[in-house]
């Protein structure tokens, strides 16, 4: 299942920014509703009935600019877009024993973006 989510995480959503407890919580509030929001609009066949127990989330960063930027600070970002697929039903949990991550990051010509593969593990 593939979800792709337009541009890369919100700067204030890093863990580097200083920013008001308020502003990060309405910021990851709206990432977690927009990974809810983009899982509810796929077709019912493409999203699973039950939440998967373990899963592998591949996560791949693609910038349309040339910039260097920290890999794990992207996943650290990207946390309240994991915490929305646990919300959404994709994934039971999302603990080291249930989640698996690979993380690729990619300089396009195409429009920034955040692309999120889940497949069901054993």
């Amino acid at each position: 299942m593939r979800i792709t989510i337009p541009g890369l995480p919100p700067r204030d959503a890093s863990p580097n920014a200083r920013v008001h407890f308020h502003r990060l919580s309405n910021v990851k509030r709206t990432m977690k509703d927009v990974m809810i929001a983009s899982v509810l609009e796929m077709p019912s066949q493409d999203r699973p009935n039950e939440p998967w127990d373990k899963a592998h989330l591949t996560i791949t960063f693609r910038a349309s600019d040339k910039r260097r930027r920290d890999l794990d600070n992207l996943l650290s970002a990207s946390k309240a877009y994991v915490d929305g697929l646990v919300a959404a039903g994709v994934i039971a949990d999302d603990s080291s024993d249930n989640l698996s991550y690979s993380l690729y990051y990619e300089k396009s010509k195409e429009h920034a973006a955040t692309i999120f593969d889940i497949e069901e593990s054993t």
